[in-house]
């Protein structure tokens, strides 16, 4: 690359032109009015960039303002109001004759200079959204078509708009793949959870249940207790304290000892009850009452704020007890416990009535085991997920800016298509 020059947009590579948005979209609004006797179509703005859409699908009857706009495929749709917080996007093939209030403006994009694929890149890193504020008319969170127009945006030559998202499509498509594989695998870990905790053989579907004994928390755990409610703040040092849990580092039979807060050692020593040891379980409280996580072996000494620890019984494996309760059979319980409540909080005589079912600890061990194998392929694939994300940023960057540029080789094979539609 020659150079770079700056603009709101970022740096650009110093061959692309620089343009305002208005000159390759024009405002389209077709406006129609609501029958209450038919059946529309309507589509949302999600915010921080991530695109348009399908709302619901209701009777024109159900709609409030009988006068409404109608959105076509391709065309860009922005919300008057969540601009500021990335509401807009291409509307998709499923939008196209759906129905969106006045508070919304349409676009039409010039598809002969513009390919689509790329400026949904472009609007999807937020190149857009970043010069909201810088082109706002007004002194309230809004935006007029006259602002959407006033964008800046670099225009690099029609194929290699092509060629740039073709490279980041191709990531975007192995996003996808893994996001599927990693919720395909959570739904089976879920069935291989919910069956070893009936009994039932992973392998031959035959259920033995011999030895084991219906009970609940209470019964089967030595202590279940909550955490330092009262003012642990007061306890926060920076340098040289103990560990101390908070909700935020419980994960689904996993702990995440990333911000971990430190509390000194007199805070420690004034709350040695709820001191943790190898072998206990923590269970998330309030937000996602019911998430618990293991103590591993060798973590050393460490305390928790504001979660629920338990200690169990000789014969109940800690470990075993974390993956139940994050089992669909511990969630459906702890639903009925919530009755319905708004604000989701998980109490410790809550928790004493949860039912298990406790088999011989070879049984434990067993299901630990596979429960196990099974996470450890899923956050092989969540990491795997997480570089895929991490390169999308980073090519982000660097293509729809220019400071890389694609070899003329890869450009060469769009150049047949260019001023053809995206």
């Amino acid at each position: 690359m020659s150079g770079k020059k700056f603009t709101r947009f970022g740096p650009v590579a110093a061959e692309w032109p620089i343009i305002r948005l208005r000159e390759v979209i024009r405002e389209r609004a077709k406006w129609i009015e609501i029958d209450d006797n038919t059946l529309y179509q309507r589509v949302t703005a999600r915010v921080r960039n991530q695109g348009i859409e399908p709302r619901d699908r209701v009777l024109g009857s159900y709609v409030k303002t009988k006068r409404q706009k109608l959105c076509k495929a391709d065309d860009l749709l922005v919300a008057e109001i969540d601009a500021k917080v990335g509401g807009f996007g291409l509307v998709p093939t499923e939008g196209d004759g759906a129905i969106v209030s006045g508070h919304y403006f349409l676009f039409e994009i010039d598809q002969a200079r513009v390919a689509l694929n790329w400026l949904d890149h472009v609007i999807r890193d937020g190149r857009l959204q970043r010069q909201v504020d810088a082109v706002g008319s007004t002194n309230y969170a809004a935006i007029r078509p006259r602002d959407v127009g006033a964008f800046q945006m670099p225009l690099p030559p029609f194929a290699e708009q092509r060629a740039i998202a073709e490279v980041l499509g191709a990531v975007e498509e192995a996003i996808a793949k893994t996001e599927a594989l990693c919720f395909q695998l959570h739904e089976a870990v879920e069935e291989l959870a919910e069956a070893l905790f009936i009994g039932l053989d992973p392998g031959s579907g035959h259920k033995n249940v011999d030895g084991w004994r219906a009970s609940t928390l209470a019964a089967e755990m030595a202590s279940i207790q909550v955490g330092i409610v009262v003012k642990p703040a007061s306890y926060y040092v920076k340098t040289d304290g103990v560990p101390a849990l908070r909700s935020l580092n419980v994960r689904p039979n996993r702990l995440f000892l990333g911000e971990l807060v430190q509390i000194s050692q007199e805070g420690h020593r004034l709350n040695a009850k709820s001191a943790l040891r190898a072998g206990d379980v923590v269970t998330i409280r309030t937000g996602e009452p019911g998430k618990t996580a293991f103590i591993p072996d060798g973590i050393g000494d460490i305390n928790c704020i504001d979660v629920i620890f338990s200690r169990p019984s000789s014969w109940l494996r800690g470990e075993y007890v974390s993956f139940f309760m994050n089992s669909r059979i511990a969630k459906r319980q702890i639903a009925v416990l919530q009755g319905g409540l708004a604000q989701q909080h998980l109490n410790v005589g809550e928790m004493k009535r949860i039912k298990i079912t406790v088999p011989p600890l070879a049984y434990q061990d067993n299901a630990v085991e596979l429960l196990n194998g099974a996470w450890a392929r899923i956050e092989a694939e969540e990491v795997t997920l997480e570089r895929l994300k991490s390169l999308r940023a980073a090519l982000s960057q660097e293509l729809l800016s220019g400071r890389i540029r694609l070899p003329d080789s890869m450009i060469a094979r769009h150049r047949d298509k260019a001023g053809q539609a995206a």
